[in-house]
């Protein structure tokens, strides 16, 4: 743990430090102002803190609490005074210490505080992560089950990640499923204390990305009216998950770099690192090393979080699962009652789900809202799945496709698949022209409809 004893008295804080042993840290502080100047600097587990500062009365000691329960809360404080008196504890409770000393103490007392603190910060630290995660999902520890070889693949290579501590490098299309796999990595270290901080970093302005990553110092900019702490710094201990990397700024990309080779942050407003202990979990749907050579994306950035890569399977690439998610979005959306009719289930598999799980739980929302009984027709699923069928005998008609080899497709299923999508994205771009119309045409998002034609055409090159 990272200790600072905070004492007037040398002999009391060279004292104490002795008798903490490795791999404790400790850091000594003498005055109200040197504890806050250490804190500013670095994280810190655990506090001792003498109530008596520069003859204060106990009003220093006290203070240091109500700042450090404020504005550290991770941070264990353990109060130190010379008189054992009912009101004094009370009042160091109420600022926010856990537990209270009365010197002189013995190194058997010390020893035991130093062995419940760690049990304490894991509460606060969980306590913590809970209000970072206030007014949105909860994030609780999950597992996964497939009967996809591409999906097992993943899963297994997830389990081997766990415990290294290295960051890792989530690849997939959109809705593909990767803030839920970073959530899964986040489960297998089996420590829900440990921070699970997510950031869409696509969703951030551009002028606010820095703040939000790393904090701000009170007076930094206009509004910034008093300290605040990144999501690096909230993720201390954890997993920091990155969402939609390759939308950060590449000014911003070089700060991203230097706390992830150093491990120190620097909030806007100070010039001195603060050390952070975090995992970093990054995901994208872009072709970084595309974003590289067009300098859009820094390669040394690229080479620093894709310390290990997993790269998840389109849905279509795991058609064995659809049906089991299908029954289980049924469930998690409290429509138990309802169920597919073969129809419906053969129009689930046999469609190509561009938007992947996020478009099948969405289809499966509207078909539970727009049937009539309890069992969904083919009918009730939404529009674009509907309108697929037509588009695809069009392109057939037209010769769009050729005729398929049996040579050919044997052991080559993801290419012929792809091809065909290429083409039936070239045939609703000729069609209506625009990216936008022909997105509207195949009843897909325009986003997703870029995403995967920047991927095929990457795939065909």
């Amino acid at each position: 743990m990272r200790i600072l004893i905070v004492d007037d008295e040398t002999l009391v804080r060279k004292t104490m430090q002795s008798q903490i042993p490795a791999p404790h840290v400790v850091s000594l502080a003498d005055s109200l102002d040197e504890a806050l100047d250490v804190l500013d600097k670095q994280l810190i587990d655990l506090v001792f803190t003498d109530l008596s500062l520069d003859e204060s009365e106990d009003r220093a000691g006290l203070q240091l609490i109500q700042e450090i329960s404020k504005n550290y809360p991770s941070t264990v404080v353990v109060a130190m005074t010379g008189h054992d008196e009912a009101h004094l504890v009370e009042a160091c409770m109420k600022a926010g210490a856990v537990d209270y000393l009365v010197k002189p103490f013995d190194t058997k007392t010390l020893t035991q505080v130093l062995r419940k603190a760690p049990v304490l910060h894991r509460l606060l630290r969980k306590n913590q992560t809970l209000k970072h995660q206030a007014g949105s999902k909860l994030v609780t520890h999950i597992n996964l089950y497939t009967k996809s070889p591409a999906f097992k693949a993943v899963i297994e290579t997830a389990k081997k990640i766990r415990g290294s501590g290295q960051s890792v490098l989530i690849r997939g299309e959109s809705g593909s499923g990767k803030e839920v796999m970073a959530q899964y990595l986040w489960s297998l270290e089996n420590d829900d204390s440990r921070p699970f901080i997510a950031v869409n970093c696509g969703a951030i302005p551009s002028h606010l990305a820095e703040s939000e990553l790393f904090g701000h110092k009170k007076g930094a900019f206009t509004g910034a009216t008093e300290n605040r702490a990144g999501k690096f710094e909230s993720a201390d201990g954890g997993d920091l998950f990155l969402d939609e990397l390759a939308t950060l700024s590449m000014d911003l990309q070089v700060k991203l770099l230097r706390a992830l080779s150093s491990g120190d942050i620097y909030p806007v407003g100070q010039d001195i690192g603060r050390k952070v202990n975090c995992r970093t979990i990054a995901a994208t749907n872009e072709n970084l090393e595309e974003l590289i050579k067009e300098k859009k994306f820094r390669e040394d950035l690229f080479f620093r979080i894709k310390k290990f890569t997993v790269t998840l399977p389109a849905l279509r690439e795991r058609k064995e699962d659809i049906l089991d998610l299908a029954h289980e979005f049924l469930r998690s959306g409290n429509y138990r009652e309802k169920s597919f009719s073969p129809k419906a289930e053969e129009l689930l598999l046999t469609y190509s789900w561009p938007g992947n799980i996020r478009e099948l739980k969405s289809a499966i929302e509207v078909a539970c809202v727009l049937v009539d009984g309890d069992e969904i027709q083919p009918n009730d699923l939404t529009p674009h799945l509907v309108q697929s069928a037509p588009v695809y005998e069009e392109v057939i008609k037209n010769n769009s496709i050729a005729e398929i080899d049996e040579k050919a497709l044997e052991g080559r299923y993801s290419h012929v698949v792809s091809e065909f999508e290429l083409k039936l994205i070239d045939f609703a771009m000729k069609k209506k022209g625009s990216e936008s119309a022909a997105a509207r045409y195949l009843g897909i998002p325009r986003s997703t409809l870029g995403d995967l034609r920047r991927r095929l055409q990457g795939i065909k090159k």
